[in-house]
């Protein structure tokens, strides 16, 4: 592989997280602990939370850099909260709802490690490149 630039794709990973939330019960967990809004444009909390998140992944730094990476993957994402909604979102989580978000997401992660557990060949580790991105290159540093 060289470094030449092309036949890449900037933030492949953005649908692996997206999708990792949805697949693995993530986003639905959160609709049940997330407070529910009412009105004309209303976007799922839930929603904007693990866009948020992936959004932090690929980089965004601020809630402009959610906004402007939401509107570059509206494939993705659908389309983009605004810097506004997103903060709104953000004010409503209260000690209460954060304990919520919590153990909604610890009760994913048990889940997610359950099922790993069943499996008999352990941990789906990925090859990339001809390079195994398994337990000894993530314990170690190394390939």
């Amino acid at each position: 592989m060289v470094a030449d630039g092309k036949g890449l794709v900037g933030h492949a990973g953005a649908v692996l997280l997206r999708r990792l939330a949805d697949r693995t019960g993530l986003t639905s967990a959160l609709v049940a602990v997330l407070p529910a809004g009412t009105g004309t444009g209303w976007r799922d909390r839930a929603a904007v939370v693990v866009q948020l998140a992936v959004a932090i992944v690929l980089g965004a730094v601020n809630l402009s850099d959610v906004e402007q990476l939401q509107a570059h993957h509206q494939g993705l994402f659908g389309p983009a909260v605004s810097d506004s909604a997103t903060r709104r979102t953000l004010q409503a989580m209260e000690e209460e709802v954060l304990a919520k978000i919590a153990r909604a997401r610890a009760q994913v992660r048990r889940g997610v490690w359950s099922l790993l557990h069943l499996r008999p060949d352990g941990f789906p580790w990925l090859t990339i490149a001809g390079k195994s991105e398994g337990p000894r290159s993530f314990r170690t540093g190394t390939q």
